[in-house]
């Protein structure tokens, strides 16, 4: 009896069919639109989230101007007084949105003149102070505005050198008694960094027009030349500071050289008003009534101007809120330690940096 078997299988063929091998483009393509729905869905949660903040504050967004926003401090008649801060170094560097300090504070401020339901605008000034030319022209915008309504300065917890400076384009200042004002003077500084290139072996050749080209150069010693036209210059710049004073105080520019308050301390609100740099100590509140008797609007509504927020910033801050679950960082050192120079004449308390 013969057995059968079956016919020899080639080796190349398998006994069963290889399974088809599967493509991952459709796994990508569903990530992708996953992802892009998870990134829709966390900005709308963002924005509602932003809203909701701001409508728990009392904020009310202006219909008026799409660059600013309008907070409710006090609620009062259709007449108001607009409260807009002064906050950080004075510095005119622009920030990410390519905007300053100044052009922002310029914009607030002429929005609430060219309101007419508008009847008096308070400064808060929280400052230390900071560039010269950013002071003054934070001075003139002041100034031009108390032109049109008045306005009146706040000094709160520190309004010095510049910060004061500014302050001096209103037409009535009250300070906290705590307050630390003054600072008014001029301060210039350079870095010398001559003796640490020479313990690191390293030296800087320099190629100039002029002897004084390089003035206040780090790498090697001031020359007396340097010290007359750097002092001749300061002393200019504060002269200047000391005529804007003179003006505000009712003071002689040679009255105000001859005091110790002009060398560049600090005092406090309460010292201030007793040597008539200041018309008042008091609150916030205290300024925001005086401001109404000023304008006769007794009574009137009390809002804060403060700049818009942009859609993508309200999602930066929701998402950084979102990698920490106790607290939300905002990250404001351009505003607050904007980048100073070398070199550059500054109104500034020194210790505000």
């Amino acid at each position: 009896m013969n057995s059968y078997s079956p016919p020899p299988i080639p080796s190349h063929h398998s006994p069963y069919p290889a399974p088809r091998q599967r493509s991952i483009w459709p796994w990508l393509a569903g990530a992708v639109v996953l992802c892009g729905i998870g990134f829709f869905l966390l900005m709308i949660v963002g924005i509602f989230s932003a809203l909701a903040t701001g409508i728990k504050e009392g904020a009310t967004f202006s219909a008026r101007s799409t660059n600013f926003n309008n907070t409710v401090i006090r609620s009062g008649s259709a007449e108001s007084i607009v409260h807009i801060d002064l906050e950080g170094v004075i510095t005119a560097s622009p920030t990410r949105n390519g905007t300053s300090m100044v052009d922002d504070f310029h914009e607030l401020v002429e929005a609430a003149v060219n309101d007419d339901s508008v009847k008096a605008i308070v400064i808060r000034i929280n400052s230390p102070g900071g560039e010269v030319t950013a002071s003054d022209r934070l001075h003139r915008i002041i100034q031009q505005a108390d032109a049109r309504k008045p306005v009146l300065a706040y000094l709160d917890t520190i309004a010095a050198s510049g910060g004061y400076y500014a302050a001096c384009g209103s037409r009535h200042l009250t300070a906290h008694p705590t307050t630390f004002t003054g600072s008014i003077g001029v301060i210039m500084q350079s870095v010398k960094y001559r003796e640490l290139f020479d313990k690191m072996g390293v030296s800087m050749e320099t190629y100039k027009s002029g002897a004084l080209k390089d003035l206040l150069s780090g790498t090697r010693e001031t020359s007396p030349e340097e010290i007359e036209l750097v002092n001749t210059l300061v002393q200019e710049t504060y002269t200047r500071f000391l005529e804007i004073v003179a003006q505000n105080r009712s003071k002689s520019v040679e009255e105000l050289r001859d005091s110790p308050l002009t060398d560049g301390r600090i005092f406090s609100g309460a010292q201030a008003l007793a040597a008539g740099m200041v018309d008042a100590n008091g609150f916030v509140d205290d300024a925001y009534d005086h401001a109404m008797e000023l304008a006769d609007a007794k009574g009137a509504s009390v809002i804060r101007y403060t700049p818009r927020v942009g859609f993508f910033d309200v999602f930066t801050q929701f998402a950084s809120a979102g990698n920490s679950a106790s607290r939300l960082e905002i990250d404001v050192s351009e505003r607050l330690l904007p980048r100073l120079q070398s070199g550059v004449p500054l109104y500034l308390h020194a210790d505000g940096y």
